[in-house]
C-alpha cells in the first residue's frame, strides 16, 4: 500500500508528477496565466536557503543547511514582482517556521499560501 502524507493524491499533469491534486490544479491555472502573458518565468519546486550549514565550534557536530521548497515561483509581468507559492491542505509546525524564516530572508519575493478554496 502506498500511503500518502495527509491523504494527498499524487497527480500527473503534462508528464510532471505533483504531490497533490491541489498542486496539480494550481499548475494548470498557472499555465493558462503563462499562456495569456500575465506571468513569466514559471519555475517548479524552487529551493530557498533558510540558513547555511555549519560546524558547531563547541561540539564539532555538522549542522546541515535548511531549505524551504516553493511549489511555484514566477514573475507577475504587470506588477514586475516575484511570487513564490505553496499549495497547502495542512500546515505543519515545521512548515510555519520555515515560512516565517523564508519570508524574512527573501523580502524581494511575495510569498503566498493557497488552499483548496483559492484554486
Amino acid at each position: 500500500m502506498n500511503y500518502q502524507k495527509f491523504g494527498n493524491k499524487p497527480t500527473v499533469v503534462n508528464g510532471i508528477k505533483f504531490k497533490s491534486r491541489l498542486e496539480a490544479d494550481r499548475y494548470q491555472q498557472l499555465l493558462l496565466l503563462l499562456e495569456a502573458g500575465e506571468i513569466c518565468d514559471l519555475a517548479l519546486q524552487m529551493e530557498f536557503q533558510i540558513f547555511q550549514g555549519y560546524i558547531d565550534p563547541e561540539t564539532g557536530e555538522k549542522e546541515k543547511s535548511a531549505f524551504y521548497l516553493a511549489d511555484f515561483v514566477y514573475l507577475d509581468c504587470k506588477a514586475r514582482k516575484w511570487i513564490a507559492e505553496d499549495t497547502k491542505g495542512v500546515e505543519t509546525k515545521e512548515f510555519r517556521l520555515k515560512w516565517k524564516l523564508v519570508k524574512q530572508r527573501y523580502p524581494e519575493y511575495t510569498f503566498r499560501i493557497l488552499k483548496r478554496s483559492d484554486v
